[in-house]
């Protein structure tokens, strides 16, 4: 299995590390570190193990074991202490005395030992005061760390050693760590007596290891997963235990069952242990679910009350049920625990009890757990074979899980009633509703929840079922909801074609609710297909019918679309207060979809209009309404993008990674690329370029949606021209201003020219190193028409885009390194244009290039290192580690004091610049910043060599300075990279 990363001891490892400083000084202690089997004891074990080895320390480690009978006294410790005479062993101690080889052999056979003793109690105590003896010679030269792992399994002897060691360390330096698990330990057993003696005498310390938190086992599960969907399923099940969850995720990596044979058989041990009676009700407590009331178990289990309660304390103290008595319920100690025992139930044994469970609860309905009596009655009755029951118990459990706002519930209820509707007499009947309805009604739960291919799935098959000649308006609406299924899921075409049939089947006659809504939903495609102008005169069309006839709520969705078109077409003031107006609390506006879609325009366009600090406001506010709602695997989707988005944009790099990591969790496929793209934005500036491309792959999607189309190639042509990928990263620019121009939309392609144009600064620098004129040539023939592109485009874009001036700005400036000749001024305005927008990362961006065009054109080493600085110090800050990484790089070679930088090694193959091997190692110490002096002792060559080299390496590039010399080095590098 691959090992996985360590996460979440933070606060238990401060406390070891404490304890080792203390028992380094001669204080020693005894740490008893408790939890439940496979929550991580021995992995604690393991890294304090490594910290103490790392300082010095001898380690000595023994462990008990689960051993068929009488456990074997003081295994743990013979174990241990064998180590220090094993010439096989790495040795980090001093020897031992010759009483090592009667000490092992007496804690090895202590029973033959004991024997030929005269009084039992006096070999005991003299083995004891042995073992103490050897602890104080061992660590009179070094520290010990004790590890006895798995004290559950511990012989009496051996708990007695432990209890003997923690009151004689206290003035050593020997730390005992001794681990066992709490849910094994019973009142009565020798082992709570111990841990419960030595905490009330202060002779040890207790270090509990409780689950993990989502967050922590997210964390776990990332080291070894790439499906984030597969993540959150298992975080789910694993309920912060490590090892389940390493063992949930093998099994499915190797495709077995959900519950894996290895994991189910260790957790029924214990269960293995009660008796008949008690495992009766244990299994009956499986099938009536992890909450089980006592008086259920009563009404359904055939034993007498006194019995019952005997096989309940019983299934208590194996602690297999965790009883809760304020409401009367038991719970099972761990939701796999539960799906293993309900393993173990037999073929028509299932249905039997599901039957008597389904039955009591229509007798006694007080008896289901928190009130949800139609969500028991539907899966027992399922479980029972019962179809009849069941669907109708089904649907009544859906009604119930929608209006507590439980849609993913109501979802798994509706697609149970649509399983179960064939094996029926009657369906309608039993039902209480026809099939096209529950088919309407099921496809729009499971859009809500983002599930919009089933969603699709479920509409196509109501339309197949309806009949258009007999109501066009009905099924038109049918229609429309199709395309609004398909266009989040990527399947814009279909989306668009379905609308345009919806509105064609909506009579056009005497105006309606039906034809406002199909009218604003093709308004809102075509918004989504960023077609504002025909957008907003469908949603004008949908708005004066809806006035029309009064019928306020049936205009919402055309008029939060029309806000939107408004503010893409330049009226960005009107619209935004139209959106900011639909955002307020309003009555009517008490669905889902209603309350939501202003959040998703409102906080879309601020992010568009550098509004970013409100942006961050109003997707907060929407995702938590959504959360609230149980959509947030639908629209929660897109709030999260934008909210991250936005989080990005003002440097707030970790609570984006927060809010994307979740949203990739939660899956589903409503606009599933969003969060794909902005994660991708987000590896890419942090340097983690194998994770962008994984999810530039993941969001695909983003490239054939016109809204994303150039963001999605912009990302691609960043990420090659950091990887030094010139070719790749010049044909996504391409790619990218193709793409806007297809829509006819302006506002990306000042951002496209700038990063071609950086493009092809690289470019020019490598083909002049390489005397390549042709290249050149080209190249600023290129830069000079994204420069014209730029200038002509930043204008309208700065209509509905802010930074569009910022990427002029850059590209100015990408421009001049093109022609040969950085500007620092053009640098420093493009500093400031960003500064105003307080858009940090350019901001840093542009503060490295500026020191590097200060220290090219000869300016004093006050200036240039000042640049240089601020842009360490914000790329630092920021995490964005290319940045940083080309400042370090400045530095060296420019020899700039950053204070504190260190020094950054690179390999890689050598430059095509036909130099030879030595002047290749020459020009490689210039990238660094080496003198002439310095070159000849790294090389063990004269200085006048050196010399000579650097002369021969600035004529062969034709350059007149070495500082120019050293970036191509560094160019180079990053293109062999």
């Amino acid at each position: 299995m691959v090992r996985t990363p360590f996460v979440g001891r933070a606060a238990a490892m401060e406390r070891l590390t404490a304890a080792l400083d203390a028992a380094a000084s001669g204080r020693g202690t005894t740490v008893l570190a408790g939890g439940e089997a496979g929550i991580g004891k021995s992995r604690v074990a393991a890294e304090l193990t490594v910290l103490a080895r790392d300082r010095g320390w001898l380690v000595l480690t023994g462990r008990c074991l689960d051993l068929v009978g009488a456990g074997v006294p003081y295994l743990p410790i013979a174990e241990a202490i064998r180590s220090l005479r094993d010439p096989s062993a790495p040795s980090n101690g001093p020897s031992v005395s010759p009483a090592l080889s009667r000490l092992v052999a007496d804690l090895t056979d202590p029973v033959g030992t004991l024997e030929q003793r005269p009084h039992e109690g006096d070999a005991q105590a003299r083995l004891l005061a042995d073992v103490r003896a050897l602890l104080d010679a061992v660590s009179a030269e070094t520290p010990v760390l004790l590890v006895l792992e798995d004290l559950h399994w511990a012989d009496s002897s051996t708990l007695d050693l432990v209890t003997f060691l923690a009151h004689v360390v206290s003035d050593s330096r020997v730390l005992v760590l001794a681990t066992y698990r709490s849910d094994e330990a019973r009142p009565e057993d020798p082992l709570q007596r111990l841990t419960t003696s030595l905490l009330r005498a202060r002779a040890a310390t207790a270090l509990d290891l409780g689950p993990l938190t989502d967050a922590e086992m997210t964390a776990l599960l990332e080291g070894i997963s790439k499906d984030p969907v597969l993540t959150g399923t298992i975080v789910q099940r694993a309920e912060g235990n490590p090892f389940y969850a390493e063992e949930l995720y093998a099994a499915a990596t190797r495709g077995e069952p959900d519950l894996p044979y290895a994991l189910r058989e260790m957790l029924l041990q214990r269960a293995a242990r009660l008796d008949p009676r008690s495992r009766t009700v244990l299994r009956t407590a499986a099938a009536a679910g992890r909450d089980v009331s006592y008086g259920l178990l009563a009404a359904v289990v055939p034993l007498a009350e006194r019995e019952l309660q005997d096989a309940l304390r019983s299934a208590v103290d194996q602690f297999l049920l965790i009883p809760d008595q304020d409401a009367g319920t038991f719970r099972f100690r761990h939701s796999l625990l539960a799906e293993a025992v309900y393993q173990t139930l037999l073929p028509g044994e299932r249905e039997a009890v599901h039957a008597r469970l389904a039955e009591t609860l229509c007798e006694q309905p007080h008896l289901a757990a928190a009130g949800l009596v139609a969500s028991d009655l539907a899966h027992h009755w399922a479980a029972a074979g019962r179809p009849v029951e069941a669907l109708a118990a089904s649907v009544r459990a859906a009604r119930g899980a929608e209006a507590l706002a439980g849609p993913a519930e109501a979802l798994r209820h509706a697609e149970m009633a649509l399983t179960l509707w064939p094996r029926v007499p009657d369906p309608d009947d039993v039902a209480g509703t026809p099939l096209v309805a529950l088919l309407d009604w099921a496809a729009e739960l499971a859009y809500l929840t983002g599930n919009n291919g089933r969603a699709a799935e479920i509409i196509e098959r109501a339309i197949d079922l309806s009949d258009v000649g007999v109501d066009p308006n009905r099924a038109g609406s049918r229609f429309e909801r199709l395309g609004t299924y398909l266009l989040p899921a990527g399947r814009r075409e279909q989306g668009l074609a379905a609308f345009r049939r919806a509105v064609e089947l909506v009579s056009a006659g005497p105006p309606s609710a039906e034809r406002v809504r199909v009218l604003a939903a093709l308004g809102n495609a075509l918004l989504l297909s960023d077609s504002y102008d025909e957008s907003r005169q469908a949603c004008q069309q949908a708005l004066d019918l809806a006035a029309a006839i009064g019928d306020r709520r049936s205009a919402f969705r055309a008029a939060d679309v029309l806000a939107a078109d408004l503010c893409y077409l330049g009226r960005l003031d009107e619209g935004l207060a139209m959106l900011f107006a639909a955002c307020e609390p309003d009555p009517e506006r008490n669905t889902s979809p209603y309350q939501l879609r202003p959040y998703v325009h409102l906080s879309d366009v601020l992010v568009m209009a550098g509004r970013l600090p409100e942006a961050i406001r109003v997707a907060y506010e929407g995702l938590m309404t959504a959360r609230r709602l149980g959509v947030e695997r639908g629209v929660g989707t897109v709030l999260a993008s934008n909210l991250a988005e936005a989080l990005l944009g003002t440097g707030d790099w970790a609570r984006a990674d927060d809010v994307l990591t979740t949203a990739l969790r939660n899956g589903g496929t409503f606009w599933s690329h969003y969060p794909h793209i902005q994660r991708a934005q987000l590896a890419i500036w942090r340097g983690e370029f194998d994770t962008a491309r994984e999810h530039l792959r993941s969001g695909a999607q983003a490239a054939l949606e016109p809204p994303t189309a150039p963001f999605h190639a912009i990302l691609h042509a960043e990420l090659a021209a950091w990887e030094g990928r010139i070719d790749d990263a010049a044909s996504a620019v391409d790619e990218a201003l193709r793409q806007a121009e297809s829509i006819g939309v302006v506002s990306s392609r000042p951002h496209s020219c700038a990063i071609g144009l950086r493009v092809e600064s690289d470019r020019t620098r490598l083909a002049i190193a390489g005397r390549d004129a042709a290249t050149v040539d080209k190249a600023r023939r290129r830069a000079g028409q994204l420069l014209r592109d730029a200038r002509r485009s930043a204008r309208p874009a700065a209509t509905s885009r802010p930074d569009a001036a910022a990427w002029l700005a850059m590209a100015e400036a990408e421009h001049a390194g093109v022609e040969g000749s950085p500007n620092p001024h053009l640098w420093q305005a493009a500093v400031t244009a960003w500064k105003d927008l307080d858009r940090p990362y350019g901001v840093a961006y542009c503060q490295w290039q500026h020191a590097a065009a200060l220290a090219l054109a000869g300016s004093t080493a006050a200036d240039t290192t000042a640049a240089a600085r601020a842009a360490h110090q914000l790329a630092t800050r920021l995490g964005a580690e290319p940045i940083r990484r080309e400042v370090e790089l400045l530095a060296q070679r420019a020899r700039l004091d950053l204070v504190g930088i260190r020094r950054f090694e690179r390999t890689g193959a050598p430059s095509p610049l036909g130099l030879t091997a030595r002047e290749d190692e020459v020009l490689k110490l210039l990238g660094r910043g080496y003198t002439n002096r310095q070159i000849a002792a790294e090389l063990t060559i004269s200085v006048k060599t050196a010399s000579v080299h650097v002369s021969h390496i600035l004529h062969k590039l034709g350059m007149s300075r070495r500082l120019e010399a050293a970036a191509i080095a560094h160019r180079l590098t990053t293109s062999a990279d």
